[in-house]
């Protein structure tokens, strides 16, 4: 018999980081990155105009004031998306906005409200000081910049980031299949009639829906009898996939087949008794470099032995950090480093800040604590009837 933290050290040193995949960009929210993302071009591609203005020689400016303001003459307009074309000399402006590529032979923006317009002629009234008004090509990120890291945790705000650099595509680690079962001859699935003598498999689906809500897939192979042959077969079906969590039938009882199964099928036992309850009879191993978990009948035993045991695994199958102390329903992100908040949006003066996270509006409650050496406490108090 070992304790809590044994187990979950033999777990993780047992389980292997999956390999990646390339995914559309909006498939890989809350995935693990497996590959740095640098920028493929420069942030801006060109210079543009950083405010509503007019774009100017400065040399045009020289001794402007309210008093001697300048006059010059419009010889165009560049909006957002639509180069002007025209050359800019001395005496000569062009109505721009923000976002606009900057003309050929203007260095400067002169901003809106320091201006007037009348009969094609701009009236400047003030110097530009020490700012250009143009965001240079390459401001934001230079081609070839890191801007996320292997490790990171896509969120909405990464996605942002990788639309804005183009990436249609990212790769990250590949999400595990996780097979699932129940054992006993006395479960009942939904496809058969109610009997007064059988329970529904409710481990089942309860399992599968923590599974997802992990992010991995899962493959429900229903229920298995208690029969060596049955359990062997069914268990070499899910061989394909990833991980495999058995429920039920892991005590010591006449009908309580699942060790014998496993040890047939070649599996070499990490661990059979956890010092823990509910859950105690709760065993772990590996068949090659698959985890296999055998969990107890008991459905609370069953969904707190999953979060204990089962959820870091698969984090960390997915390449996700720290998996023992992730928050509830949301694995650690891998940040550390500054890249986003150079980009368009992310940046402090846009509200962005050191961690990427958007402010709470509302607070929804109190987190669950999820650290080594706690056992976590179930969200309700409830009792449950079935397996």
């Amino acid at each position: 018999m070992i304790d809590l933290h044994e187990a979950q050290g033999r777990i993780l040193q047992a389980t292997p980081v999956l390999g990646q995949e390339s995914v559309p960009i909006t498939e890989a929210l809350r995935r693990v990155l497996a590959r740095d993302v640098a920028a493929v071009d420069d942030l801006p591609a060109s210079d543009v105009s950083a405010v509503d203005g007019y774009a100017m020689r400065r040399t045009s400016l020289h001794g402007v004031s309210r008093r001697h303001p300048v006059h010059l003459r419009i010889i165009g307009e560049a909006p957002a998306g639509k180069p002007c074309g025209a050359t800019v000399g001395d005496g000569e402006a062009v109505r721009i906005m923000t976002g606009g590529l900057v003309p050929e032979g203007a260095d400067t923006v002169i901003k809106l409200e320091e201006t007037t317009e009348d009969g094609g002629y701009v009236k400047c009234m003030a110097a530009p000081g020490h700012v250009s008004g143009i965001r240079s090509k390459g401001d934001s990120l230079k081609k070839g910049q890191i801007v996320l890291r292997a490790g990171d945790v896509i969120s909405p705000l990464e996605i942002g980031a990788l639309a804005s650099m183009r990436r249609a595509y990212v790769y990250v680690h590949r999400k595990p299949m996780v097979a699932i079962l129940s054992t006993g001859n006395e479960l009942s699935d939904f496809h058969e009639p109610a009997s007064p003598w059988k329970a529904m498999c409710s481990n089942l689906y309860a399992l599968a829906a923590q599974v997802i809500e992990v992010g991995a897939t899962p493959l429900c192979l229903g229920i298995v009898e208690d029969n060596l042959q049955a359990q062997q077969q069914i268990l070499t079906e899910a061989l394909r996939a990833d991980l495999i969590v058995t429920s039920g039938g892991t005590s010591r009882g006449k009908y309580d087949l699942i060790h014998k199964t496993f040890a047939s099928m070649g599996m070499e036992m990490r661990f059979s008794t956890i010092f823990v309850k509910p859950g105690k009879p709760t065993l772990f191993g590996t068949i090659g470099k698959r985890p296999v978990f055998g969990l107890p009948g008991n459905p609370s035993a069953t969904m707190l032995s999953f979060d204990q045991f089962i959820r870091p695994a698969l984090l960390k199958m997915m390449g996700h950090r720290n998996t023992l102390n992730a928050q509830w329903g949301r694995a650690a992100s891998g940040h550390g480093n500054d890249g986003l908040l150079n980009i368009d949006s992310f940046n402090k003066q846009s509200g962005g800040d050191n961690t990427h996270h958007r402010a709470t509006q509302v607070p929804l409650g109190k987190q669950l604590r999820h650290e080594v050496g706690h056992t976590i406490a179930e969200p309700k108090r409830f009792k449950i009837v079935v397996r």
